[in-house]
């Protein structure tokens, strides 16, 4: 006659779980065991500064740790540059130099204009131009002014505007040919940049200096999944041995680098 035989565990059949592999004994080195655990000896842990914490359990949002760029803030800082070529000039105080301290409106250089010799040769034939002008108008008002109360005297004030004002014109003309420009600086902060020395040809529009305030930068990161630009409810940046909490401004909605700003 057969029987069945049935087995069930919790009784002498059940051997549990296996036992965690064992390092091997007298070990003095940082091994994997076959596990896949990490064993260190408490010299080695030492060493290293490792330190044992309690951990406890609770809901925290997911950290996403992103590759950004540090920019200068668009309101506090600028660039300064030539709106015209010409040549590098030092002011008073000499020009600037890497992390120095400016305030607005300071003037870091100054930009003497150059001219070909057919510019300057037009500029020049027009100066003699005005002069002999300006000589005729200058004769003219003596003339009047000694017919006066033979001519009426609206000639005479007519006269005396025309020489005036050829007058005026030789020295804007003038000035355009030798006053250099000033570049000034756009906000108070540090010299970021400098790429100008004195004596240096320099064309227009050419940036010659960067000038940005330490306390407010802002920090430009890429995501390349959007929806992590969506659900951002805090952020801070790491610097070595300090960290600073940022605020989240906003992300663009122009890819770069096939990922979002």
């Amino acid at each position: 006659m057969q029987g069945a035989a049935f087995a069930h565990g919790g009784e002498d059949h059940d051997h549990g779980p296996a036992a965690a592999p064992l390092p091997a004994t007298g070990t003095t080195a940082p091994q994997r065991l076959a596990d896949g655990s990490l064993f260190i000896p408490k010299a080695i842990q030492r060493q290293w500064g490792l330190r044992t914490v309690r951990a406890d359990i609770r809901e925290l949002p997911t950290s996403v740790e992103l590759q950004g760029k540090v920019v200068a803030d668009a309101n506090a800082g600028g660039r300064v540059q030539s709106t015209q070529p010409g040549r590098i000039e030092a002011p008073a105080q000499g020009l600037p130099t890497l992390g120095q301290q400016v305030r607005k409106g300071q003037v870091l250089a100054h930009v003497r204009p150059t001219l070909s010799n057919t510019e300057r040769g037009g500029l020049q034939a027009q100066l003699a131009d005005l002069d002999a002008q300006n000589a005729i108008a200058q004769r003219k008002l003596e003339r009047y002014a000694q017919l006066q109360g033979a001519i009426p005297q609206s000639a005479i004030d007519a006269a005396r505007l025309e020489s005036e004002a050829l007058r005026q014109r030789r020295q804007a003309l003038q000035a355009s040919l030798q006053a250099p420009e000033p570049l000034r600086a756009p906000v108070s902060g540090v010299v970021s940049a400098v790429h100008a020395m004195a004596g240096q040809v320099v064309d227009a529009r050419e940036t010659l200096f960067e000038v940005v305030n330490p306390a407010r930068l802002t920090v430009e990161a890429l995501a390349y999944d959007p929806a992590l630009a969506r659900g951002v409810t805090a952020a801070s940046t790491s610097v070595p041995g300090d960290s600073t909490v940022l605020q989240f401004v906003g992300s663009g909605r122009q890819l770069r680098e096939q990922a979002w700003v």
